[in-house]
């Protein structure tokens, strides 16, 4: 076979062997068989109609507001961090004194504070930046307290 012979049957454009033997499935017209036969009920099964119940309406007691307390925390190492975590968990506002404690302890608590403030969306307040003292007082305000910068001052003996 010359190599434009070869090229014409490559594309499929020469002459194409017929295979006899497939000839005879293509002239089968498809057998189906009737639509969901297969899934029809033998029996039906009827059910008495019932009533609508209305849905059921839970009663809740009064809407108590809860007003967040004021602990003041003076703690004496890191390991005193429960005295801050715990009321700030429960709704409370907590001031720290960190004044007697070492640089690298205050810088812990105030570290473990502001992870306490990041979690439960509070707001962190350093009661004593721009004062004329050597105190280190910081407080947390959890989410929806509404306690001004004053009120903790006055509470941590600042003003």
């Amino acid at each position: 076979m010359s190599i434009l012979g070869n090229a014409k049957e490559f594309f499929g454009l020469g002459v194409q062997d017929v295979n006899d033997a497939d000839e005879a499935y293509y002239y089968d017209e498809p057998r189906y068989a009737a639509a969901g036969a297969g899934y029809a009920r033998e029996t039906s099964v009827e059910r008495e109609p019932r009533a609508y119940d209305a849905p059921h309406t839970r009663e809740y007691g009064s809407t108590r507001v809860h007003t967040s307390a004021l602990v003041n925390a003076v703690p004496r190492s890191y390991n005193d961090a429960r005295e801050i975590g715990e009321p700030f968990r429960d709704g409370d506002a907590v001031i720290m004194d960190l004044t007697d404690l070492d640089a690298a302890d205050a810088k812990r608590l105030v570290d473990f504070a502001a992870g306490l403030c990041f979690a439960l969306r509070g707001k962190m307040h350093n009661l004593t930046k721009g004062m004329a003292t050597d105190r280190r007082v910081f407080a947390i305000v959890p989410e929806g307290s509404h306690i001004s910068e004053g009120e903790l001052e006055r509470a941590a003996h600042l003003r």
